[in-house]
């Protein structure tokens, strides 16, 4: 027995040890927060080339496509505004409309959709998508809108928020953005082992733990069409990823000033975190918290829009068009 205990020890300890190189030095996936895009591409067109680069997906759903919604006589011409929407993980377009609708045509400017890489499409693609892959959605999500207005203005939601933070400290992505607005930005995500899927070979030890997918669907058909509600678990590794990374940079160097909207009791991600960036925040920032309703997400996340919480809409538009006026932008 005493044998037996002697070779039980040495085994744990054994696989503490390998357990701890594991977690030092196995393979972690990067995420390249410098992205550029060529707006050459747009040679023929925002809208031809966002049709062009869509075309490759077959099972885009129907409305939440790369698109830019022209003001009456501005089709393919600049605004002196243009606002750029880029919507959270699992989401799509639709996430918190009309809110950027009406944003849009307050200010008379062009709107500019992104689609990020794996979104609105089967649940599987989600598996394929990467965080500098959403990066580069961002480059591309910002040359399009630059190339549609004179300045830009970002509207994002959760993870694409943590996206246009990034695109922020960036000189080159951030020129000519003039404001940006964070709804419910993610630098954390609010659940116990949040940070598990950003540990080494997470893509391929995670589905033997959680099962093959998630699944978060719902009784509404509309919600489960416009959010991907069941998708691989390894789609959470680029989004923990990308989270952790953004949040451990240097927000005293943002370029941009921003209004961080969001609610003190979001259960999804950590309004916390969303304190300590706003405090760090270079450029002119200002903080804004909601008082949610019975009618509204109970998760307190997704805090305004027609499928989430509609009664949020109205004071979500006129907080921001107050703040833009405060910078100039009206």
């Amino acid at each position: 027995m005493r044998w037996f205990g002697w070779v039980l020890g040495r085994v744990l300890v054994a696989l503490i040890v390998v357990g701890g190189l594991i977690y030092w030095f196995g393979p972690r996936e990067e995420v390249k927060l410098d992205p550029d895009f060529d707006p050459r591409k747009f040679g023929e067109g925002v809208q031809v080339y966002f049709e062009s680069t869509e075309s490759a997906f077959d099972d885009i759903v129907p409305g939440v496509e790369k698109r830019v919604i022209w003001q009456d006589g501005f089709k393919e011409q600049r605004t002196p505004y243009s606002v750029l929407y880029v919507h959270g993980f699992s989401a799509s377009s639709e996430e918190i409309r009309p809110v950027p609708d009406m944003v849009a045509d307050a200010l008379g400017a062009n709107l500019v959709y992104a689609r990020l890489q794996g979104h609105g499409r089967d649940g599987s693609a989600m598996g394929d998508a990467t965080a500098s892959g959403w990066m580069q959605d961002m480059a591309e999500g910002l040359a399009a809108a630059k190339a549609v207005g004179e300045k830009v203005v970002v509207i994002s939601t959760s993870t694409g928020g943590t996206l246009a933070a990034a695109a922020t400290l960036n000189p080159d992505l951030s020129e000519d953005v003039a404001a940006m607005v964070f709804v419910s930005p993610n630098f954390g995500v609010n659940a116990t082992g949040a940070f598990i899927p950003g540990l080494p070979w997470a893509r391929d030890w995670l589905p033997l733990l959680m099962g093959p997918e998630r699944d978060v669907s719902g009784p509404d058909p509309e919600k489960n069409k416009y959010w991907t509600a069941v998708y691989p678990w390894e789609a959470v590794v680029p989004m923990t990823i990308l989270v952790e990374t953004v949040y451990g940079l240097d927000f005293s160097q943002a370029l941009v000033p921003a209004l961080f909207w969001f609610s003190d009791d979001d259960q999804v991600v950590r309004p916390d975190k969303t304190h300590k960036v706003a405090e760090a925040w270079g450029a002119p920032a200002t903080v804004e918290l909601v008082t949610m309703g019975p009618g509204d997400d109970p998760m307190s996340h997704v805090i305004a829009g027609r499928l989430m919480s509609p009664d949020q809409t109205k004071p979500t538009v006129n907080g921001i068009l107050t703040w833009l006026k405060t910078q100039g932008i009206e």
